[in-house]
Formats: C-alpha cells, sequence, structure tokens
C-alpha cells in the first residue's frame, strides 16, 4: 500500500511545485471515448523517488498544469509517452516537455513490449496484474476506489530504477548516445494527424466516394455523441458505419432501417443527420473535392 500526498487545489498544486525535484516518474489516467464523449485527464501520478503524488486535474486549474506539462527544466520520466503527449495537447494546447521515454531505450534494446514486462525482464520483479481492466476503468468517478489508486501509482514506482537499468545496459553495448538523441523531442507528434475515420479498420479499401461518404457518416455520429455526450460507439460502432460507406442509403428512411436502435429518439436524430451528411457528401463527390 502507498503512501501518497493527494493535491486538489491550486494552492496545493503550487506548494507541490515549490518542493518538486528537477526529475520526476510521471504517468496519467484518462478517459478515451469509453464512458462519455471526448478524450479527457483524469489523474496526474508523480513518484519523486521519495513521494508519490496524485494530482487531481479537475481540482487544479488549467493554466497551473500547462506551465507544469511545457516546463523544460523538470525532466519527466515516462514509458510511451506518445498518447499521453497527444492528449496533453488536445485538451491543454501545449506540448508535454522535459520527457524521457523509457521505450526509446527498451526498444534500442530489442524490447517492444509492454511497461509490466520491461519491470520484469530489467528489474526481475513482477509487477501486480489486472492492467487491462484497470485501464478501461471509470477515471472519471471521484472519490476514486483504493484499488485504482494502487494501480495508478505503481505505474511510476519502478520508472527511475529502470531508467538506471536501461542506460546501464544501454552504455554497456555502445548505444548510450543513441539513446540520448533519441530523447530529444520524444514527446512531439510523429508525422501526418490522421482523422479519426481514417482510422477505422478497412478505411484503406475502400473506393474515393466510400471515403468521402465514412467521413460524412463519422462526422454525422461524433455531432450526436458529442450532443448528448456519450461516447460515439454507443451511437453507432465503426463498423457499421463502415457497412453504411459500402453499401449507401439514399432516404431518410433507408437510413433508419438500417440503423435501428433501442432508443428510438437516437435512431431518429442520427438518421436526420446521416441523410444531412449524406447529401453534403454527394455534392463533394460532384464537386470532386476528394
Amino acid at each position: 500500500m502507498y503512501n501518497y500526498t493527494l493535491v486538489e487545489s491550486d494552492t496545493a498544486f503550487r506548494e507541490f511545485l515549490k518542493g518538486a525535484k528537477s526529475s520526476l516518474a510521471l504517468d496519467f489516467e484518462g478517459e478515451f471515448n469509453l464512458h462519455i464523449y471526448g478524450e479527457h485527464l483524469c489523474l496526474i501520478q508523480i513518484f519523486d523517488r521519495t513521494h508519490y503524488f496524485l494530482i487531481d486535474p479537475f481540482k487544479v486549474s488549467a493554466p497551473l498544469l500547462k506551465g507544469f506539462f511545457s516546463d523544460k527544466g523538470i525532466e519527466k520520466i515516462m514509458f510511451d509517452c506518445s498518447s499521453d503527449a497527444s492528449l496533453i495537447r488536445h485538451q491543454y494546447g501545449v506540448q508535454l516537455e522535459g520527457v524521457y521515454d523509457l521505450r526509446v531505450g527498451a526498444q534500442l534494446l530489442g524490447y517492444n513490449g509492454n511497461l509490466s514486462g520491461l519491470i520484469t525482464k530489467f528489474l526481475h520483479k513482477e509487477p501486480e496484474g489486472g492492467k487491462r481492466s484497470k485501464q478501461t476503468s471509470n477515471w472519471l468517478r471521484r472519490p476514486l476506489k483504493r484499488q485504482l489508486i494502487e494501480y495508478a501509482l505503481s505505474d511510476v514506482e519502478h520508472l527511475f530504477d529502470l531508467k538506471e537499468a536501461l542506460e546501464k545496459e544501454l552504455e554497456r553495448v555502445g548505444l548510450g548516445e543513441k539513446n540520448r538523441q533519441g530523447q530529444v523531442g520524444v514527446a512531439l507528434p510523429k508525422g501526418a494527424k490522421r482523422e479519426g475515420w481514417e482510422k477505422i479498420n478497412g478505411y484503406r479499401y475502400l473506393s474515393n466516394k466510400e471515403k468521402v461518404f465514412l467521413k460524412h457518416f463519422f462526422l454525422a455520429r461524433d455531432t450526436l455523441a458529442q450532443e448528448l455526450n456519450l461516447p460515439p460507439f454507443k451511437v453507432l460502432d465503426k463498423q457499421r458505419l463502415l457497412g453504411l460507406a459500402k453499401r449507401t442509403p439514399t432516404s431518410q428512411g433507408e437510413f433508419r432501417n438500417r440503423i435501428q436502435q433501442r432508443n428510438k429518439g437516437i435512431e431518429e436524430s442520427l438518421a436526420t443527420l446521416l441523410f444531412n451528411n449524406y447529401n453534403q457528401a454527394l455534392k463533394e463527390i460532384e464537386e470532386g473535392k476528394f
């Protein structure tokens, strides 16, 4: 069981920053379209090698958090920072700076697994199980259950030790400099941003016209999901969207028949949006804007 300090106000966060060390182990828990609409930072867990901290981002103001995230003077030891950095860019509009990503060194040493496996391989310890089930937990709820808090803190417990172990091995095999180079800008976005509809399995096999339909149907679903504050998959799952793009209805009634929902209000609203966006897609196709 971990002893930790819970930071739930701007005043408490300022006190934390005042005593913060120059190097911190850092991890986040978030909501990613599982329980409500959108992506939301729900918890920040920190270990400074002496003390554990849980920062509640719902209670600490955005300007203070943004200053911390973008502070290059604080080294932030993380594992696989890409999705966390993306979340911070999306929600707070700042770049996560000062990141030291353990995945860089691990991959140089031929390891491509998760954090639990890395801990086992290099520290010869068995971390707590149940990672997958905890990742899908509702991190929006307050108060957080003790079991979730223990899980969250366990993710930062070994990061300092892993950094030391990895760097020792990297130096031994002559890859120390390559690791240092790989840490430069490690949290920056890699490649062009892909839109949500482009990430749907099967997208690349669609014709150009089908891709236009899928984009507009995706946006219709997203509009209703945001309005109802529901995860988009609870409005209509991705494979049914793909099916609509491949075999496209041509009337609002046809859309309603294809998307049948238990909630008839959602069904009617979605059918209306899909039909409207169908007409927008037709116009885009006719104008050759694809």
